[in-house]
C-alpha cells in the first residue's frame, strides 16, 4: 500500500551474504574432515571390503554464484531496495573515519577503529534515507552504530519482532474516506495535525540555543515567537518521556548533546530564534 519501505545498505547486505558463505564453507570443511576420519585408523577397519564411500558437497565457487542469485531473488520478492555505494558516500564515510566522528569512538586507537569502517558506510547510507518523508526506523544491534543512528534521529530497534510490532501498530489505523469535495484522505503521518509540526525540534533546538533556560523562560520565549504554549509544553513532556530531555523540575536538560545541537541548526529553529531576538 506504499506505507512502508525497506532499505538495506550494500555494505550490510554483502556483510551478511559473505558471512553466510564463510559459515557454509567452515561447516563443509568440518564435514569433509569427519568423513576422512571415518576411513582411517581403527574406524577404517570397520568398512574394509565395503564399496568405497562417496561424499559430494558443493564447491565454494558454486555456492558463491548461487548466493548472489538467491539474495537477488529475496530482495525482489520482498521489495527491499539496496542502497548502493556512491562516490559521495565514499567521501563522507572516509571523512567520518579520519575525523573519528560517530559511529567511531575517538578514544580508541586508530587500529581498533578500523574494524568499524563498514559501519561508517552504513551510517552514511542511512543519512540519505533520513531526508525522505515519514518515520525512520533502523534495525541495528551494534552499540556504536546504534548510538550514531539514534543521534541522527532514527527510531532504533535491536529486535525484528519489536520492529514488526511497531510496523503493525503504525499501519493498522484505518484511513478515513474521502471528504465530500474529494479531498485526499488524511495520511498517518498527519494525524497529529499541522499545529504540532516541528514543535519537538523547535523545543529541543531553542532550549539548546538559549543554553537550557528555566522552563518558564523557555516557554514564554516560544510563546512570544508565535508557538502555542500548550503544544510546546506537551511536546517537551513527550521529549522527556522519549528520553531526549530530562526534566529537573525547573529546567529541561538534553540527554544527547549532538542531537540537540543538530536541532538547533535547523532552519525552523533559526526562524524561531530570529523572532525571539
Amino acid at each position: 500500500m506504499g506505507s512502508l519501505k525497506l532499505y538495506i545498505p550494500h555494505i550490510a547486505l554483502e556483510e551478511l551474504r559473505t558471512h553466510l558463505i564463510a559459515k557454509h564453507e567452515d561447516l563443509a570443511h568440518s564435514i569433509r574432515a569427519d568423513f576422512d576420519k571415518l576411513q582411517r585408523s581403527d574406524l577404517g577397519m570397520l568398512i574394509d571390503g565395503l564399496p568405497p564411500p562417496v561424499l559430494s558437497l558443493w564447491r565454494k565457487d558454486e555456492v558463491v554464484r548461487n548466493s548472489e542469485a538467491v539474495f537477488a531473488r529475496f530482495l525482489e520478492d520482498n521489495k527491499i531496495e539496496v542502497i548502493p555505494i556512491s562516490i559521495e558516500d565514499a567521501t563522507d564515510a572516509w571523512k567520518i573515519y579520519f575525523n573519528a566522528d560517530p559511529p567511531f569512538d575517538p578514544n580508541q586507537e586508530r587500529e581498533d577503529r578500523r574494524k568499524d569502517i563498514p559501519d561508517s558506510w552504513i551510517f552514511v547510507a542511512a543519512q540519505g534515507i533520513k531526508a525522505k518523508r515519514g518515520r525512520h526506523c533502523a534495525l541495528v544491534a551494534d552499540g556504536k552504530l546504534k548510538a550514531a543512528l539514534e543521534g541522527a534521529g532514527f527510531e532504533i530497534y535491536d529486535d525484528v519482532e519489536k520492529l514488526d510490532n511497531a510496523v503493525e501498530i503504525a499501519t493498522s489505523v484505518t484511513r478515513p474516506k474521502l471528504t465530500p469535495d474529494d479531498e485526499a484522505p488524511i495520511q498517518l503521518d498527519e494525524l497529529r495535525g499541522a499545529a504540532f509540526q516541528d514543535i519537538d525540534v523547535i523545543v529541543l533546538g531553542v532550549n539548546e540555543a538559549l543554553n537550557t533556560p528555566a522552563k518558564a523562560a523557555l516557554f514564554s520565549a516560544l510563546e512570544r515567537a508565535g508557538v502555542d504554549r500548550a503544544i510546546a509544553e506537551h511536546e517537551a513532556q513527550t521529549l522527556v518521556l522519549s528520553g531526549r530531555l530530562t526534566d529537573t523540575g525547573s529546567h529541561l536538560i538534553p540527554t544527547n548533546q549532538t542531537l540537540s545541537r543538530r536541532a538547533m541548526g535547523t532552519d525552523v529553529v533559526t526562524k524561531i530564534l530570529l523572532k525571539i531576538i
